[in-house]
């Protein structure tokens, strides 16, 4: 799956159109809103994640692809694709139990294709339910990302069935709710709590002066720069990357990783696969990432990077395959 970053872009800048601009803080604000409403988190809100199939038979979730999660070529930004695969997956074992329990991802693999992601994006996701063979539940999921109708991904993981975190109540899902939930009052401004300006701070952040495309790439690519053999990567946390426990969404943990390592291996331009155990919950003020090359080839770069959450703790390992394009038309 050929992917279009802003370190590699070479198009001259064009102004966002303010229109567009405009639309993304309204879809900020009701992002917000709705995530007063508990059960789901602003990025499912922002991104307007659509699950059109939730059964023990499979699960579907839509994506559109549009000014708020697009690169500058009009392809969807890495972070949105990774929530979306992440998020379904974890769906498909959902079905299983629970509108109220809580899982968590252990494990994520990512097959990209060659397809570029653009457009209405479909996911879709099984899973067999959660083991009685181990102390702590676990379930195996497995789907696909389609794009437009061509398969551009294949993907699985691993969910555990962990108890919430103690004092905090879990809520369904909007789809696995028996009653739907009234729509929520649309906030204004001054409304907003603290992590809530704070979120709707990084959406005008991330807009000013922003160029079309450049918008995604401003709220949740991370900032990286080079440090001796190591590439080192930074995002701050906060409700543009949480889920619904409070901590990062396993979609945006991986894609910080995943960002770093492309950095770490640019003439190696295409992300082909990659394998990440997830350690512990992201949380506090920063992601850091530490992409290290194991093995740079003519043709192929396997990079690990290790994601640690604020004081160090170790939230994520990553292995990704990278290689470079193939020159037969």
């Amino acid at each position: 799956m050929p992917l279009s970053l802003s370190v590699s872009q070479k198009n001259k800048r064009s102004h966002m159109n303010p229109r567009e601009a405009e639309s993304i803080r309204s879809r900020a604000l009701v992002a917000l809103s709705n995530n007063r409403t508990p059960g789901y988190n602003f990025p499912g809100y922002f991104l307007d994640l659509r699950c059109t199939r939730y059964d023990t038979g499979g699960v579907v979730l839509e994506m559109d692809t549009g000014a708020h999660n697009a690169n500058r070529d009009g392809t969807t930004h890495l972070a949105a694709v990774t929530c979306l695969a992440d998020f379904a997956l974890a769906q498909a074992c959902r079905t299983f139990v629970d509108p109220a329990a809580r899982t968590a991802t252990m494990t994520l693999h990512l097959r990209y294709l060659g397809g570029e992601a653009r457009g209405r994006l479909r996911a879709e996701a099984h899973s067999s339910g959660f083991s009685a063979r181990t102390a702590l539940a676990e379930a195996d999921c497995f789907g696909r990302v389609l794009s437009e109708g061509r398969e551009i991904l294949r993907m699985s993981g691993t969910w555990a069935q962990p108890p919430a975190p103690e004092g905090r109540a879990m809520h369904p899902l909007p789809w696995a709710r028996a009653e739907p939930a009234p729509p929520a009052p649309l906030l204004a401004p001054d409304e907003l709590d603290a992590m809530e300006r704070d979120a709707m701070r990084r959406v005008d952040r991330a807009l000013r002066g922003a160029a079309d495309g450049e918008f995604a790439d401003r709220l949740w690519s991370p900032v990286v720069r080079k440090s001796g053999d190591r590439t080192l990567g930074r995002l701050p946390i906060g409700l543009h990357i949480g889920n619904r426990v409070g901590h990062v969404q396993g979609g945006f943990s991986i894609s910080t990783a995943l960002f770093t390592a492309i950095a770490a291996v640019p003439h190696h331009p295409l992300l082909t696969a990659a394998s990440a155990w997830y350690i512990s919950p992201g949380e506090g003020k920063n992601l850091s990432a530490r992409s290290r090359v194991l093995q740079r080839g003519r043709n192929v770069a396997v990079v690990r990077t290790e994601l640690l959450a604020t004081g160090g703790k170790r939230v994520l390992e990553v292995i990704s395959n990278h290689a470079v394009a193939s020159r037969s038309p």
